[in-house]
């Protein structure tokens, strides 16, 4: 009987051995063979979630990134996931998408269907901080998903932190039958856990601290970890209150519609990311397209100095 348990156990260990890095396609989907040869051939890969047409223009026109010329891009889901280097790594680049519900489905397919050792989220973003001026690069140590309220009915009592409207009227403060709304956390899933709820994200730290340890030079200005947070919702904030309202009673610095959505799947798959963000613009200010484009060619440079730290030779730890 005890030979017999070993010889099943061994049967196991070798079917799990067996089990590949990623769930990929069915065998029946028309792609599943060219994917199949894509992550034997050319991966793993680090997935680039980008956040624009801006930002996959200026990348597929920079000098950091060299096309996959035999299969460029295949599509999925009716997301286009782009084969190529950056930096001279094996990288899958594809659209976020949006809205937040969006840019999780675009990156669990990224995860389930092609080898990824580590998950690059950048783009676009607003600065709300006084710290942080346009064109800067924001890496951040956590994010959260802003827009994620209760509101509460007229008079009732609401924990802190909390939006009262009334606290906004003009000429002063006062009542308002808007009530408040009170920020709500967010399930925190895991590989092998779903107990857990949190406004706060954590960033992977392991990348955050390789990259403040980095050299990206004299400009563009970076700012790593730390107290650098970034707030994400459905809701494109361009109001000034409500920008200083999230710097000054939640600490953050920039605003977007993706980083949260990211981070929250990386987490889920137990897989490395990073966010860079781009102070392309303020609430309350106009956009500048000049502006926009310089701050999208300052986060590529920043995440292509990044990549070109990340080689498996001498940061083996982080895959």
């Amino acid at each position: 009987m005890a030979g017999m348990m070993k010889l099943l156990l061994a049967v196991v260990v070798g079917l799990l051995a067996m089990v590949p890095d990623t769930m990929q396609l069915s065998i029946d989907h028309p792609l599943h063979t060219v994917v199949e040869r894509l992550n034997v051939n050319a991966g793993p890969f680090l997935g680039l979630v980008i956040s624009s047409g801006r930002d996959e223009k200026i990348l597929k026109n920079s000098t950091y990134y060299e096309p996959d010329t035999s299969i460029p891009f295949i599509t999925i889901a009716g997301r286009r996931f782009n084969f190529g280097k950056l930096s001279g790594e094996p990288v899958i680049y594809v659209l976020a998408g949006e809205p937040l519900a969006n840019v999780g489905v675009t990156v669990q397919i990224l995860l389930d269907t092609f080898r990824i050792k580590g998950i690059i989220n950048y783009g676009a973003a607003g600065t709300v901080s006084n710290q942080v001026f346009i064109a800067d690069v924001v890496i951040p140590s956590q994010v959260a998903f802003t827009g994620v309220w209760g509101w509460e009915k007229y008079g009732a009592e609401v924990t802190e932190p909390a939006l009262k409207f009334g606290d906004y009227n003009l000429p002063e403060a006062g009542e308002n039958s808007l009530g408040a709304i009170e920020f709500q956390n967010t399930k925190l899933y895991t590989p092998t856990s779903s107990k857990k709820s949190t406004f706060w994200f954590n960033v992977h730290s392991d990348w955050v601290q390789l990259a403040s340890q980095t050299n990206f030079g004299d400009r563009p200005t970076v700012h790593v970890g730390g107290s650098y947070k970034i707030g994400s919702s459905d809701v494109y904030q361009s109001n000034v209150a409500f920008g200083t309202y999230l710097n000054k009673q939640l600490g953050v610095t920039a605003v977007d519609t993706a980083s949260a959505a990211v981070v929250a799947a990386s987490i889920a798959n137990g897989v490395p990311h990073i966010v860079f963000k781009g102070a392309s613009n303020r609430p309350g200010s106009d956009s500048d397209p000049r502006l926009s484009e310089v701050t999208a060619k300052n986060v590529l440079k920043t995440v292509a100095v990044f990549v070109s730290n990340l080689s498996p030779k001498t940061n083996a730890n982080f895959y």
